[in-house]
């Protein structure tokens, strides 16, 4: 989007905690269009004898989130005490014989267009409701 950083500038000098608000929603909301295809992407493991005793097929779904400021907005997959495996499956581990399994950028890659579209209309929603009304005013 041209003028991003430009515009990511002037919502942080003008300190408007409704305005920050309003363009953390409107990040927030363009990761989520996101998480659907991830949930999609992931994969679907088995318990076998070899399995960890924290592993439990179906918890790296549930643990895809989205973070978001007024900055920018992260999807995550994982964390440290529930979901450990997360970044082993994501990003592989040669060691114990796992390939990458990169869902969360094969997620990105197809819904791309879709995330840049929801997040131009939020942000000219944002735009037309913060920026402009105070320039009338």
């Amino acid at each position: 989007m041209d003028g991003l950083r430009e515009f990511q500038r002037n919502v942080r000098t003008l300190r408007d905690k409704e305005l920050n608000k309003a363009v953390r929603a409107a990040n927030k909301a363009s990761a989520e269009v996101l998480v659907p295809q991830a949930v999609h992407e992931s994969p679907d493991g088995h318990r076998d004898a070899k399995s960890s005793k924290k592993y439990r097929p179906g918890k790296l779904d549930k643990s895809i989130k989205v973070t978001a400021s007024a900055k920018g907005a992260v999807i995550k997959a994982g964390s440290a005490g529930r979901v450990p495996y997360a970044a082993a499956i994501h990003f592989g581990f040669r060691r114990r014989n796992i390939r990458a399994n990169r869902f969360l950028f094969r997620a990105m890659a197809r819904k791309s267009a879709q995330v840049a579209a929801t997040y131009e209309r939020r942000i000219e929603a944002v735009v037309r409701t913060y920026l402009e009304s105070n320039r009338a005013g």
